[in-house]
């Protein structure tokens, strides 16, 4: 009966058991009530069934989307929350549940050292004495075709950690090397819980190890950012090793205090220069527009962040320099310039060009191995195998380790990447989502919104 008894409408149907079928055999279609669309039997498990297809075609489908689908499709009400619900179990049937996945981790970590031998994994997980396995903590993976490559690499190492937005969160750590031609070269990572002093210390005395020993690795340049657990662990591991600071990531905690463009100019200046005079030069100039820029600057030591500063027998990087109008001494025997930039940069400065060329003599012969054809090709000559799905892996002996627990974080959770200041600049330049300019929405002019509006007030 429809509405509760009230309704006269009925449907009446019989089984059919010889051939296993539903026969209508009554109905009275008149309604005196109004249409229900809200209806009990539809609930976020029956629904998720009905959404795989569509998240498995777009895994980012908005719930806002799935709303507006079903409406169209069976003319019934949906919540948000309840499409959300749907498409969360959907996600679950179509790429598996997250903590199904952390129970084979085990599994995958033997599937990687089966498929690469040579590769090092290791799996760290915290004892829990109420549930029926461990709790996943740390994951650390370094190819052995990674290894291989990195031999050929310059001794750079650039070291950076990086938010996961999956379910249960925690962050991931990188080193990546520089090859031939100035490319990133990745040459391990970890899953941890979190970026501090412990789990950049944990990271580096794997990847210390994996690279040959302390002894190897002490003559290779480490850049990173100001990370304060990350400095810390840099001495413990290897003290008194090459540490250097991104300029980028330095430069946007100098411009939240002085913001002029003057002073990035100078500050650029300082950090690329080659020469301690010329450091001091921009030094002075620096000092001269802001005191307390200059003290900002110079409390960091000069050898984390400007080349003049930086060994010459350890460090080597690509970037265009410019030439500069002075005398120089150029010693091509011991492949030297006053200028240091041959030294520093490993590539012949435009002065060392000017003496060969004086000479008659081939500029490819004084370019370091680091730069050759040769070095590049065996740079790659590794190969990372592939590994097979979930299905095929085989069982290991340990027990299921369970996901950490989620750190909850006061406040609302943020979904996107926080910009940094110089990214947060709007103009009229600037487009929508939907590739239209943007428009007062009072005259529908640009240059101007709603709020500063002339014709507002009129």
């Amino acid at each position: 009966m429809g509405s509760k008894g009230k309704c006269p409408w009925l449907a009446y149907c019989g089984y059919m058991d010889a051939i296993k079928t539903w026969q209508l055999r009554t109905i009275v279609d008149n309604h005196t009530c109004s249409r229900e669309h809200k209806v009990k039997l539809l609930n976020s498990k029956w629904l998720s069934k009905r959404l795989e297809k569509t998240v498995r075609e777009n895994p980012r489908v908005k719930g806002v989307d799935i709303v507006h689908k079903i409406n169209r499709k069976w003319n019934v009400g949906l919540s948000q929350s309840m499409a959300y619900r749907a498409k969360a179990i959907a996600l679950d049937h179509v790429d598996g549940s997250f903590k199904e996945q952390y129970k084979r981790i085990y599994d995958y970590a033997n599937e990687i050292l089966t498929r690469n031998p040579g590769s090092i994994v290791e799996v760290k997980v915290e004892p829990n004495e109420t549930l029926q396995g461990p709790i996943f903590r740390r994951f650390y993976v370094c190819l052995k075709a990674c290894k291989d490559s990195f031999v050929f690499c310059r001794p750079i190492i650039g070291l950076d950690g990086a938010f996961l937005k999956g379910k249960y969160g925690g962050e991931m750590l990188t080193a990546v090397g520089r090859d031939a031609n100035d490319q990133m070269l990745p040459i391990s990572y970890a899953i941890v819980e979190v970026e501090n002093k412990a789990t950049w210390k944990w990271f580096r005395e794997l990847l210390v190890e994996d690279l040959g020993g302390a002894t190897i690795c002490a003559s290779c340049t480490f850049m990173s950012d100001q990370q304060k657990g990350l400095l810390k662990a840099f001495q413990e591991v290897l003290p008194g090793v090459d540490q250097q600071f991104c300029i980028r990531h330095l430069y946007a905690n100098f411009r939240k205090q002085f913001p002029r463009k003057q002073l990035k100019r100078l500050m650029w200046k300082a950090a690329t220069t080659t020469t301690p005079q010329t450091w001091e030069k921009e030094m002075t100039n620096i000092k001269e527009m802001n005191i307390e820029a200059f003290k900002y600057l110079i409390k960091i030591p000069p050898r984390h962040w400007s080349r003049s500063s930086w060994s010459a027998e350890k460090l080597f990087e690509v970037r265009h320099a410019s030439q500069v109008g002075e005398k120089l001494v150029v010693d091509l025997d011991k492949h030297e310039c006053s200028c240091r930039k041959w030294a520093v940069l490993g590539i012949p400065c435009c002065h060392t060009l000017a003496a060969m060329k004086f000479l008659n003599l081939d500029v490819e012969d004084f370019i370091l191995g680091w730069f050759r054809k040769a070095t590049y090709e065996k740079t790659y000559s590794s190969i990372v195998y592939p590994i097979n799905g979930k299905n095929m892996w085989q069982v290991t002996p340990y027990n299921d380790v369970f996901p950490p627990k989620k750190r909850v974080l006061p406040g609302r959770p943020k979904k996107k990447r926080r910009l940094e200041e110089w990214e947060l600049v709007r103009d009229e330049t600037r487009m929508r989502n939907d590739g239209q300019c943007k428009r007062c929405g009072i005259c529908r002019e640009m240059g101007h919104n709603r709020k500063s509006c002339k014709k507002s007030t009129q």
